[in-house]
């Protein structure tokens, strides 16, 4: 019989098979899946930390790196939504995305940030933006409605329980192009 396992559990389920395996490489940098899963759990504290709500929508607007990996897997793991953006979109693009399904947190770099800043005004959802650095200064302009904080904060701190999620809970919701 073929046992189910919800999303962000299957690192987690493989950790525990083959912790030293390698789950992620990029360049000379990896992460084997105890170190994955570790990064997992840390992440949906950090969100736990912050306040997020059950269902409530994290997007991930980077390119291909630990970090997006992580918080694809960590969201839910909080019980909450991811949302992946395009990196290649507009900020005008992004924007009407994170306006579309509310989305509270928005991860991404400092680079990304200073494309979107302008954008960012039209989405009174938005309450925390994480970044990918550990250099936050200068990033946020004095008047946002959103606190900023680098990913390295956001990843210390007390491992905290997500909330409850069920099979039938959102886990994602993916926007694309129309093709």
């Amino acid at each position: 019989m073929i046992e189910s396992t919800l999303l962000p559990e299957l690192i987690a389920v493989t950790a525990r098979r083959t912790p030293h395996a390698m789950a992620l490489t990029c360049g000379a940098a990896s992460l084997s899946y105890a170190e994955l899963q570790s990064d997992v759990t840390r992440f949906a504290s950090g969100l736990m930390r912050l306040g997020l709500g059950r269902s409530e929508r994290v997007a991930i607007y980077l390119e291909k790196r630990f970090e997006t990996v992580i918080a694809s897997f960590g969201a839910p793991a909080a019980g909450a939504v991811f949302v992946p953006i395009n990196p290649l979109l507009k900020p005008e693009q992004v924007a009407f995305i994170l306006r579309d399904c509310n989305v509270r947190v928005l991860l991404t770099s400092p680079e990304r940030l200073a494309l979107l800043q302008a954008s960012l005004a039209t989405c009174p959802d938005l309450q925390h933006v994480v970044l990918t650095s550990a250099t936050i200064e200068d990033t946020a302009p004095a008047r946002a409605a959103w606190s900023v904080t680098a990913w390295p904060e956001l990843l210390h701190g007390p491992v905290l329980a997500g909330h409850r999620v069920i099979d039938t809970d959102m886990t994602a919701i993916l926007y694309t192009s129309g093709s």
